[in-house]
């Protein structure tokens, strides 16, 4: 299973989408995402990490499509 973290700038904080991933006899099976907005980025790691330990995963993959600029800080998601 794979969980990733896609983060995109909306107006008043971010939006991030977790798409969660497995393989399924020989192909890719996707849930569609779950997508919530938040005010910084630390509350959408926090939001992806708390849904990763349910899971039984230690590792989230990060997909940051923000403006370089309207980042707030350059986190690590693992």
């Amino acid at each position: 299973m794979k969980l990733t973290l896609v983060l995109e700038s909306v107006e008043g904080g971010v939006r991030a989408s977790l798409v969660e991933e497995w393989e399924e006899t020989g192909r890719i099976a996707r849930m569609a995402p779950r997508v919530r907005l938040f005010g910084h980025e630390e509350e959408a790691l926090a939001w992806a990490r708390g849904l990763a330990r349910r899971r039984g995963l230690s590792q989230i993959y990060l997909t940051d499509n923000r403006n370089p600029r309207e980042r707030s800080t350059s986190a690590s998601a693992g």
